[in-house]
């Protein structure tokens, strides 16, 4: 068990780090929102160019969230799992 805990607690630390890079390349990279905002305000009136707007800020902002969230997540819950697996193998569980 106590291998198990310490293989998953590196798998998760590199998840999260994996899960943070992709999704700020995502963010960075989200030419419908870019596009949408440049229209907006262009024609800040236009209710077409609006609801383009509304439709990709949602998925915009999950990148961002995704991106500032993963690592700290990932790293977290990966050390915890790394040092439940180190007590186990101490005391010879």
């Amino acid at each position: 068990m106590a291998r198990y805990l310490l293989v998953m607690g590196c798998l998760l630390c590199v998840i999260g780090v994996a899960g943070s890079v992709w999704c700020s390349v995502g963010f960075v990279g989200d030419e419908a929102y870019y596009e949408a905002a440049r229209a907006m305000e262009k024609y800040p009136g236009n209710v077409l160019y609006t609801t383009e707007f509304k439709m990709a800020e949602p998925r915009h902002m999950l990148l961002a969230a995704g991106a500032a969230a993963s690592a700290p997540v990932g790293l977290i819950l990966g050390s915890i799992c790394i040092g439940i697996g180190v007590v186990l193998r101490r005391t010879g569980g």
